[in-house]
C-alpha cells in the first residue's frame, strides 16, 4: 500500500511536469529514479502484465490526477503572477541540474563537453526569451512561420534529449 502511495505521488508530479512549461516529465522520471523501470514497463508490458500493470496504473493515476490539478492551478498563476510563476519554473530547472549531474556522474564521469553542451542550451533559451518578446505569436491573420520552425526544432531537440 505504502509503494502504491509513493508511486501516486511520484505519477503528480511526472503529471505537473507533462504540462508546465520547460519541465520535462522525463526528468522527473530521472530524478525518482523510475525512468528505466518505467520505460521498460511500457515497452515490455505484456510479456509480464500484472507486474507491469501493478507498478503503471499508480504512476498514471497520479498523473492524471497532476494533470487536472495542476492544469487549473497553472492557468490561474500564468494569468494572475506571470513573471513569479515564470521565475518558479526557471528556479525549478536549475534546481534540478544537480540531480542530473549526479545521476548521469553515476555511470559515467562527467566531461567538460557537456559543460560546452548546457553553456550552448543556456544561451539559446536566454535568446528565445528575447525573442517571445519580439516575434508576434501566429493569429488567424498572420502567421509567422520562423517562430513556430523554431518552437518545434526546440521541441524536437528536448524530447530526443529525454529520450537519449
Amino acid at each position: 500500500m505504502m509503494n502504491f502511495l509513493s508511486n501516486c505521488l511520484k505519477g503528480v508530479a511526472i503529471g505537473a511536469g507533462a504540462i508546465l512549461p520547460g519541465i520535462s516529465s522525463g526528468v522527473f522520471c530521472v530524478i525518482f529514479g523510475i525512468y528505466e523501470k518505467l520505460l521498460s514497463s511500457i515497452l515490455h508490458f505484456f510479456s509480464d502484465i500484472k507486474s507491469n500493470a501493478k507498478f503503471l496504473l499508480p504512476i498514471f493515476i497520479g498523473m492524471a490526477f497532476g494533470i487536472i490539478l495542476f492544469g487549473n492551478i497553472l492557468n490561474y498563476c500564468l494569468y494572475q503572477f506571470p513573471i513569479q510563476t515564470k521565475s518558479i519554473f526557471i528556479g525549478l530547472i536549475l534546481g534540478s541540474i544537480p540531480a542530473l549531474i549526479q545521476k548521469v556522474h553515476t555511470r559515467q564521469r562527467f566531461k567538460p563537453l557537456y559543460f560546452i553542451f548546457f553553456a550552448l542550451a543556456f544561451f539559446i533559451g536566454i535568446v528565445c526569451i528575447f525573442l517571445e518578446n519580439t516575434l508576434t505569436i501566429s493569429t488567424l491573420e498572420s502567421v509567422n512561420y520562423f517562430y513556430l520552425i523554431l518552437c518545434g526544432f526546440l521541441m524536437s531537440v528536448r524530447n530526443c534529449s529525454t529520450w537519449c
